[in-house]
């Protein structure tokens, strides 16, 4: 008890105005710190997040100088407190907050795939992971680096809102735009599925981004051109680019084609028409899908087609549940067959004389 109020008389003086304008060097900066780690594994159980997060805070507050030393008592401040305490939130929230303020986002990067690990560990409330999500969405969208990242966080961030009552989604709807906006913009982002799923997404249906997310869903580049004409001016007036959008409604368009025609051809001519280009472009634009990760297909110049091995389904419905049914029922019946083949050859392989 009394190690306690001796560690909370000095955080109080540790986050005084008075103590902030005193010039400490690294060394001097990293010793006081580290004592007062050393103090807070001693203090009472109870005691100890509400110790931790006041050096937390204490630090995040601070300038944005000495960021790698600040980030590094940070990172041991995080070490010493027990892997399911939730005052290890309270540590990565600062740690996040320094690392952006001074451009160094690169150190907490690579450390995010194991986040939603840690959150279960450190058994947090919603409203803890909402805003956890919601910050990390934002500062990494500070950065040109990790647009997509800042993307994947916004929808990490709006999932947190599935089954929660009206009033909460409602509280969403400004997050459920942006997210909206984000993902017709990124070049990289090609689904949509996720997005449109989204309670909170789905709240905003009747609305004409709404409407826009559908088309840019499951529709094609001519539903495009009839929303684009019938609601004039709509496209600029949200920010986007409609030549952007149109590119990227090209790109779909012909993953939608090729997903009809998988194993099978598709003729220049029909790319062409659905594209709304020359003929002479659409080689250059099967290129340009196939770099995107959304179809695997080979051309044939000489027939002027498009062969298809693979292409993503935009939306997976009962539709395409259905053709993957046939389709295992189809590859079962043709296993059977090898098989008993197998079988045949390894009877008659049996039977056989030795020739010696």
């Amino acid at each position: 008890m009394l190690k306690t109020r001796i560690l909370t008389s000095q955080l109080t003086f540790l986050t005084s105005p008075f103590f902030r304008r005193i010039p400490l060097c690294i060394s001097d900066f990293e010793s006081v710190y580290n004592l007062l780690i050393a103090l807070v594994k001693d203090a009472a159980p109870e005691a100890v997040p509400k110790l931790v997060k006041s050096i937390a805070q204490t630090i995040a507050e601070s300038s944005a100088e000495r960021a790698q030393m600040k980030l590094k008592v940070l990172s041991n401040l995080y070490n010493n407190v027990d892997t399911s305490s939730p005052a290890r939130y309270d540590v990565f929230i600062a740690i996040i907050t320094v690392a952006a303020k001074s451009d160094e986002l690169d150190v907490i990067v690579p450390t995010l795939p194991a986040l939603d690990t840690w959150i279960a560990q450190w058994g947090i409330t919603v409203a803890q992971k909402r805003a956890l999500y919601l910050l990390l969405s934002s500062k990494l969208g500070e950065s040109e680096a990790y647009q997509r990242e800042s993307y994947q966080y916004a929808l990490k961030h709006l999932i947190t809102f599935d089954g929660a009552d009206a009033a909460a989604v409602k509280s969403a709807k400004d997050h459920a735009v942006a997210a909206i906006k984000t993902a017709i913009t990124l070049p990289e982002v090609l689904s949509f599925e996720d997005l449109f799923r989204i309670q909170a997404v789905q709240a905003l249906k009747g609305t004409k981004l709404f409407d826009l997310l559908k088309i840019f869903l499951e529709e094609s580049l001519d539903a495009y051109r009839a929303f684009v004409k019938k609601n004039a001016g709509f496209v600029e007036k949200e920010g986007l680019s409609e030549e952007d959008n149109t590119r990227k409604m090209r790109l779909l368009s012909v993953a939608s084609l090729a997903a009809s025609h998988v194993q099978g051809e598709v003729d220049y001519d029909t790319i062409a028409k659905v594209l709304d280009i020359e003929v002479d472009e659409v080689e250059i634009w099967i290129i340009d899908v196939i770099r995107a990760g959304l179809i695997d297909a080979k051309m044939n110049q000489l027939r002027r087609t498009m062969i298809v091995s693979r292409s993503t389904h935009r939306v997976f419905t009962e539709e395409q549940w259905q053709q993957l049914g046939e389709k295992l029922t189809a590859w079962r019946s043709n296993l059977k067959e090898v098989l008993q083949v197998l079988a045949n050859a390894k009877l008659i392989a049996g039977t056989q004389d030795i020739a010696i």
